[in-house]
């Protein structure tokens, strides 16, 4: 049961490929990105592993749970609703920007409201289905995308026309101090065990994490990739002139051999199947947020569908066709680094409320 914990980690660190972070990292390649992302990987590590390590305290038990049995339930509510502002802002940004890069490249005539529309329809139904419905449809994307990615990727560190001076160059730049900025977009590469909050109601009792040095393995080889190679192939300068730095990375290179000779097409084909896996994600985890504040609902079978979740669903899917009217990719890069800050002390937060239901846990064994 482990590996659908690490699946989240996986197509977390995959996605900031094209999202979020590269971006903010070039912005300070000479002043302290090298060394904020020296620090995000130990804090990463560090919160990502204790995090998982109270969690498989409490097997069958989600966060909201943990919170009613811990604490007051007006407590309770405030740390709920807290939780739903980390996942339902981070899945509308995911959609835009896709929805957007997407549309720039394949179809730029289309009205990008209709391609949104688009998007979303695919996102709100699959967010609705029960919670181990979602969990198997991250299995199955997972396993079919993930390859083709990490292929991609590794033909990029590996191309004959990456320029090794240019990284070493920038990687010389470690003793910059570093941006708070940077070391909190950074450590988003390691914040897949967050799903956790919802999906530790599948485990059952006796489970245990194995092989959990694949958390900060995933987190430090994609912030390695996400930042060093579009510098290898763009240059310490030219890297910075990108509004979409790892299409035009992916466009870069060729498939030698094969019917599909740019690497583009197949790379946003992908990364469209990752996004929309990221946005059912965050919107699932909201729904069942949700569903918890009103009616204590903690079900994670449901057949057929209720219909609370298909209504917050298109709320939900309303919501962020009615924001596109006001975002732009400036604003949704303004909106990304508040979140990025945001959830990076919220999840601090959060370990520091795990370490103290397991306190609370251990209190009563020996009290017992």
């Amino acid at each position: 049961m482990s590996r659908y914990t690490y699946y989240h980690v996986l197509y977390v660190g995959m996605i900031n490929i094209m999202m979020f972070v590269p971006s903010l990292l070039i912005k300070d390649r000479f002043n302290g990105a090298v060394s904020g992302m020296l620090i995000a990987m130990v804090i990463g590590t560090i919160v990502s592993l204790s995090t998982m390590a109270c969690f498989e305290k409490f097997p069958g038990l989600g966060f909201p749970e943990l919170c009613s049995r811990y604490t007051p339930k007006w407590f309770t509510q405030i740390h709920v609703l807290t939780a739903l502002l980390i996942w339902l802002p981070g899945g509308m940004i995911a959609i835009y920007a896709y929805s957007e890069t997407v549309r720039m490249f394949f179809y730029p005539d289309m009205n990008p409201y209709l391609n949104m529309l688009l998007m979303i329809l695919a996102a709100t139904w699959s967010c609705s289905r029960s919670t181990r419905t979602v969990q198997f449809i991250h299995e199955i994307m997972v396993l079919l995308s993930s390859p083709f990615i990490l292929f991609f990727l590794m033909k990029a560190v590996f191309n004959d026309r990456i320029n090794w001076d240019a990284i070493r160059y920038v990687a010389g730049y470690i003793n910059k101090p570093p941006s708070f900025m940077t070391i909190a977009a950074s450590t988003f590469l390691f914040s897949g065990y967050i799903s956790l909050l919802i999906f530790n109601r599948l485990h059952t009792e006796g489970f245990r994490f194995r092989f959990r040095w694949v958390v900060p393995f995933f987190g430090i080889v994609f912030l390695i990739v996400t930042f060093f190679v579009p510098i290898g192939f763009h240059g310490t300068v030219g890297v910075e002139d990108y509004v979409y730095l790892w299409s035009m990375t992916a466009d870069s290179m060729i498939l030698e051999y094969g019917f599909i000779n740019r690497v583009l097409f197949v790379f946003l084909l992908l990364f469209t199947g990752l996004s929309l896996l990221f946005v059912m994600n965050t919107w699932h985890t909201t729904i069942m947020l949700i569903r918890y504040a009103l009616h204590r609902s903690v079900a994670v079978e449901e057949d057929p569908v209720p219909m609370i979740n298909i209504w917050l669903a298109l709320a939900i899917g309303a919501l962020t066709l009615l924001l596109m009217k006001f975002l732009n990719l400036e604003k949704n890069q303004i909106i990304s680094k508040i979140w990025l800050v945001s959830r990076f002390f919220i999840e601090i937060y959060f370990l520091g409320l795990m370490l103290y239901f397991v306190w609370r846990r251990k209190k009563e064994q020996s009290c017992a």
